[in-house]
């Protein structure tokens, strides 16, 4: 059991790890499409200040193609790619990328004057959240939590929201503490099998297998959903922990 349990930590730790950085990816997509949002309401480098990204968060592929077909912003291409290659292995190189949009595109000779556009102080407020995110709502799909109420008129496309992915998320949470929940109700009656005491009575070991009949179905329905490569390598192992408490339970009732 004891081994058990410390895989489940090893797995709760890459799954948890996973989430960090896929949240990392996704504030840096989102940093740089607010930044390119914003520099297209610059009517001096902007041929349609209206123009916004729309594609989904971390589709690169969408947002190379609609940047290289409607062409918004004059020479924006070597910018983009720049910043698409800088790396955000954790929270203070985040922050470095933010650092580094506010660099190029307000604080270089002769651009201090984007800071009186209109959409300035909302531009500001959602690079803020992406790069400290509200800690009331750690569930949300990321890309969510950067769609903050404005008063600026400049018309805004809403397209961020991926409900397929946020969902999973929220349904793998779920799994993982309903996973850990178990453990614990099973951790006693495994130790007073092990010290050759009272077995357990049988209502309990019912109980258990219903739990872990419920569980396995949820685990099915998620894999279904998840198309991520590191969240179904950990679905695995959590399957083969749920086995290894099966085949326990079963001992038991023997």
């Amino acid at each position: 059991m004891q081994r058990g349990l410390l895989t489940g930590i090893g797995v709760l730790g890459m799954v948890f790890g996973a989430f960090a950085q896929n949240r990392l990816e996704e504030a840096k997509y989102e940093l740089i499409r607010e930044t390119i949002d914003f520099l297209a309401t610059d009517r001096a480098v902007s041929q349609d200040t209206g123009f916004r990204i729309t594609c989904e968060t971390l589709d690169y592929d969408c947002f190379t193609q609609q940047l290289a077909s409607k062409k918004p912003i004059a020479g924006i291409d070597r910018w983009y790619n720049t910043w698409r290659r800088m790396t955000v292995a954790n929270e203070a190189e985040l922050a470095g990328l933010r650092n580094q949009l506010f660099a190029d595109i307000l604080d270089r000779p002769g651009k201090g004057y984007r800071k009186q556009l209109a959409g300035y102080a909302t531009y500001l407020a959602r690079t803020e959240s992406l790069v400290n995110p509200p800690a009331a709502t750690p569930a949300a799909s990321y890309a969510d939590t950067v769609h903050v109420e404005e008063a600026d008129t400049t018309p805004q496309v809403e397209q961020h929201d991926n409900p397929k992915a946020e969902n999973s998320m929220i349904a793998y949470l779920a799994l993982i503490i309903g996973i850990i929940a178990l453990g614990i109700t099973l951790r006693p009656l495994l130790k007073t099998n092990d010290r050759q005491q009272a077995p357990p009575d049988a209502e309990d070991l019912e109980g258990l297998q219903i739990r872990l009949d419920g569980l396995a179905m949820r685990m099915k329905r998620l894999e279904d959903k998840l198309t991520d490569a590191q969240l179904a390598d950990a679905l695995t192992n959590l399957t083969q922990i749920m086995e290894s408490i099966e085949k326990r339970v079963v001992e038991l009732e023997k």
